[in-house]
């Protein structure tokens, strides 16, 4: 009994392993895809500030043709104001002038609120290349070594594979299927270690006789609550065995 219950505490151990292995293999590409979404969303955001730079320019280059346009519309009333007859119409080029003028300076404001936010996005732009050039010196190397994680998994999970299907013919068919019946329906774990009388799986207490038969090791036995199968982490035969120990 004490043999056959080693394998199948050893088998436990086995497919543990391996659920371990593929948990972290298929975590694998979910972690690139985040790293390259990053990545997407720094090299977004810079596209977006080169943009709006591009679009400051514009509107300065726009705001600057508007002023030369004001200006030239300004030197013309002020020739026209040397060639006016009557007082009326010398006030109203005056206040045309005078309009012409604010229209100007009110451009020219904006011109320099233009010049500064560029200065700004600038200056946000190679701060973002930063970020850019971060993004994908980390999603190269974490992915290379996420790959790598990857591979290796996968030829730790052969081998763990080849080590169950040796594993598994040595152990009566009835009891496998027992112990395969029990590790899908008892969230994958058939075995729990007893420590101090009590399941290491489902923490009850084992009833003080149950416990005293557990540690003669004589028959199998399955915990009162959970049903899983038990072994007592006492004997020398289980100790190393036991992943809760």
């Amino acid at each position: 009994m004490q043999e056959t219950l080693q394998l199948l505490i050893e088998l436990q151990e086995i497919e543990r392993k391996i659920k371990i292995l593929a948990e972290d293999k298929a975590r694998a590409p979910k972690e690139i895809a985040a790293l390259e979404e990053k990545k997407a969303e720094a090299e977004t955001r810079l596209e977006d500030k080169k943009m709006i730079l591009e679009s400051s320019k514009k509107l300065r280059r726009d705001l600057e043709r508007e002023v030369e346009d004001l200006e030239g519309r300004k030197a013309k009333s002020k020739q026209k104001l040397l060639e006016v007859k009557s007082n009326k119409e010398y006030q109203a080029t005056l206040k045309e002038i005078d309009d012409i003028g604010e229209l100007v300076r009110g451009r020219e404001d904006q011109i320099i609120e233009q010049m500064e936010n560029a200065d700004d996005l600038d200056s946000q732009i190679r701060e973002q290349k930063l970020l850019v050039a971060e993004a994908i010196k980390k999603l190269e190397e974490e992915g290379t070594q996420l790959e790598k994680e990857a591979k290796k998994a996968d030829s730790l999970m052969m081998s763990l594979e080849e080590q169950k299907e040796q594993l598994k013919p040595k152990i009566p068919s009835d009891l496998l299927q027992k112990y395969q019946f029990l590790r899908d329906n008892r969230a994958g774990v058939a075995l729990a270690p007893v420590k101090r009388g009590t399941c290491g799986v489902c923490n009850m207490n084992l009833p003080p006789q149950t416990f005293i038969d557990l540690q003669k090791n004589e028959t199998m036995m399955n915990c009162p609550n959970c049903q899983r199968i038990i072994y007592w982490t006492g004997h020398e035969a289980y100790k190393q065995s036991s992943q809760l120990e």
